[in-house]
């Protein structure tokens, strides 16, 4: 009975895990890696308010997260399609056609905007990366990313589940290995300014409230990961699950940004601007922390590109009505076609057209997505309930 209710658990664990890896393995991007957010959220103010800003988000990504499960599991969607049309009850077929087509133009520009910009980035830091360390020329380089990430994405959920997963854990040991040496030299500065809530105000020309505005829209961004999440909650069975899940991304994400800025807050306000991490590693630490750090942001530009293109391929491979093709060609196809975008964009300069364009729609989306999804929890209740009566 013991050895039953253990492999149970073990069971239900590894879903827990394989979700929040998957969410670790997305924000674990070339700008976390870098040290970019801990800097421009966390530290931002000091150590004190660091764990304020920490507490913020992990009950915040813990909350719609769990709460956008719930609901997928409820619903039984797999896409963010399917997702945002049950979000707005337009998912059955007598539902008007005209607000059905709206749900999904408005989504499908948005989502795909996000994807856009993250995974642009993503090969752009690759092709930096393979140009800097091995000397592949730059287009070279792109192409080499864009056909990784698209076979990386082919081979569905329940790999990529198992990938972040492997990526989750190797990026976790790369920057313990810099936190530790971080300590080894300025242990007593971090210990000195963690929950110091005075040193650190004039690092920056921000104000505590200007900081909370910011750092609250910012955590008002996590509402919209239960549309991602779809994609790879085939395995969630029961409440229980969800909001098991929920509290494993929150804690996972969460304890990304706590190390990431437990390594920056000592050389705060030095490393204020650029690429903190990266500068730390060259100027104070050992060189084999530099080659360690190397290996993070290569793990954490593989772990987020194909995430993002699955989301984007998965889809429209429901969309693409043919026989011809199998389906893992069909997600290549669409992939590869995702990504090229991307690549082109990362190299002409695009990007800050895409990120203005998507910091539009996502002001937009806050109130689009926030609104339905608490409005989405009686919801689910109910559904439960006449589900539980109907059995």
């Amino acid at each position: 009975m013991e050895k039953r209710e253990k492999s149970e658990f073990m069971k239900s664990f590894s879903i827990w895990f394989g979700l929040g890896a998957i969410m670790f393995g997305t924000y674990c991007g070339a700008n976390m890696a870098s040290g970019v957010y801990a800097s421009a959220y966390i530290v931002t103010l000091g150590g004190g308010w660091g764990l304020v800003w920490l507490l913020m988000f992990f009950a915040f990504m813990t909350f719609f997260c769990a709460i956008g499960l719930d609901f997928v599991r409820a619903y039984k969607v797999n896409n963010y399609n399917e997702y945002y049309l049950a979000l707005y009850g337009v998912h059955k077929p007598d539902s008007s056609p005209v607000l059905k087509m709206g749900v999904t133009v408005f989504f499908d520009i948005f989502t795909m905007l996000k994807g856009l910009v993250n995974v642009a980035a993503t090969v752009a830091l690759f092709t930096e990366l393979l140009n800097a360390l091995m000397g592949v020329p730059t287009l070279v380089a792109s192409i080499i990313g864009i056909l990784l990430f698209a076979v990386l994405t082919i081979y569905g959920a329940s790999f990529l589940r198992r990938f972040n997963t492997v990526m989750t854990i190797s990026l976790i040991v790369c920057l313990a290995a810099i936190l530790i040496a971080v300590i080894g030299i300025r242990g007593d500065v971090l210990a000195s300014r963690i929950g110091n809530f005075q040193e650190g105000l004039d690092w920056s020309d921000t104000s505590v409230k200007a900081h909370f505005m910011m750092f609250l829209s910012y955590c008002f961004n996590t509402s919209a990961w239960g549309s991602t999440l779809s994609n790879y909650s085939d395995q969630l069975r029961s409440k229980k699950d969800a909001i098991a899940s929920g509290i494993m991304i929150g804690a996972l994400v969460t304890g990304l940004f706590a190390v990431t800025g437990a390594i920056v807050l000592p050389f705060m306000p030095e490393v204020l601007a650029g690429t903190p991490i990266l500068m730390i590693c060259q100027n104070y630490l050992p060189k084999a922390l530099t080659a360690i750090y190397w290996v993070v942001v290569i793990f954490s530009v593989v772990s987020t590109a194909p995430s993002f293109t699955f989301n984007f391929s998965n889809r429209w491979a429901a969309v693409w009505k043919t026989e011809k093709l199998s389906h893992r060609t069909k997600f290549f196809i669409l992939s590869f076609a995702f990504l090229l975008a991307c690549g082109v964009l990362s190299q002409v300069g695009l990007m800050v057209i895409v990120k203005k364009g998507y910091t539009m729609l996502g002001n937009i989306a806050l109130f689009a997505v926030i609104i339905p999804l608490f409005i989405s929890i009686p919801r689910v209740i109910m559904k439960d309930k006449a589900e539980k009566v109907n059995a």
